[in-house]
């Protein structure tokens, strides 16, 4: 009977020193990321001579087109600035109960991407544009702000990485908490992937560009903004198991 209970007692120490121990814990990584890439947005419309006019003949709109198309050729397939789309339309208004055709108006844009490297690209193209548009007595070209944003690409790249310094961080937990407890501590289960950002906002130039003294009377060149740099952090939650 003695025999009996003493296997029994050794038997529920046995399993109890084999049970499975669960840690549950929230993982986190971080690091700085550099705005490297710049946008701006490019708009050409009609000004105030074109929607005063109450007609607008073939000739003046075969003027505005040729605007257009110059800007389009000068860019090519190539370009940092895609789009180049444009309309020519009238403008109506009702009175008394009738809609009345009062002037046009025409828009033109693009939407340009590049990097420091291209900033001259940019700048002849904002020449061009403009240089074409002071041709044109009926359109009108505002100077564009430019930001500077993250590269998607480059942000890609840096989620991957995240995730292997996550991963990595999740293994040394685990030595960790095998010296603490004496156990064999390993990662059960390991959920990556979730990705926050602290958004930066980019800090702003003004754009008052002083035209160059000579007698083209070119653009002067635009001073790029900058950006402070924003935090890329990835989470995930990890199960350990010890035995």
């Amino acid at each position: 009977m003695l025999k009996r209970f003493v296997f029994m007692l050794c038997f529920g120490v046995f399993g109890v020193a084999n049970a499975e121990m669960l840690i549950k814990q929230n993982l986190s990584v971080s690091v700085e990321v550099e705005a490297t890439k710049y946008v701006s947005f490019i708009s050409v419309s009609g000004n105030e001579a074109l929607r005063k006019l109450k007609t607008l003949n073939v000739s003046d709109k075969n003027a505005i087109i040729k605007t257009y198309n110059n800007i389009n050729e000068f860019l090519g397939k190539e370009s940092i600035c895609k789009g180049g789309s444009f309309e020519i339309q009238p403008i109506y208004e009702y009175k008394n109960n009738q809609r009345i055709q009062n002037g046009f108006t025409s828009n033109y844009s693009l939407n340009c991407e590049f990097f420091e490297a291209q900033k001259e690209d940019y700048d002849k193209i904002l020449r061009k544009i403009e240089n074409e548009v002071q041709k044109n007595p009926y359109l009108l070209f505002a100077l564009p702000n430019v930001e500077k944003v993250l590269d998607e690409k480059s942000l890609t790249t840096l989620d991957e990485q995240l995730n292997v310094k996550l991963l990595e961080l999740a293994l040394q937990k685990a030595k960790e908490y095998s010296n603490l407890s004496r156990h064999k501590c390993t990662i059960k289960e390991i959920n990556l992937g979730a990705f926050a950002e602290e958004v930066a906002v980019p800090t702003m130039r003004k754009m008052n560009l002083s035209m160059a003294k000579s007698e083209a009377q070119d653009l002067a060149s635009v001073s790029l903004p900058t950006a402070k740099n924003t935090q890329k952090t990835a989470q995930g939650n990890v199960v350990f198991s010890c035995r």
